[in-house]
């Protein structure tokens, strides 16, 4: 979310996947110059959401 990555000082990075919750997401490298980022693609992943209250039932 934007939020997160406004929040990074310039220098700052993000390792998070990019793309839809469901299918290939690419991993990426987020990387703070000034007020812009560079990216990195790391590689294909294919990430779980995180559903609340899961970890209370296991």
């Amino acid at each position: 979310p934007r939020f997160l990555l406004d929040q990074l000082s310039s220098g700052g990075i993000v390792i998070a996947p990019i793309g839809l919750e469901e299918g290939e997401q690419v991993l990426a490298k987020l990387t703070k110059v000034g007020s812009r980022f560079e990216r990195e693609d790391i590689g294909l992943v294919r990430l779980q959401p995180i559903l609340r209250g899961v970890a209370a039932v296991i």
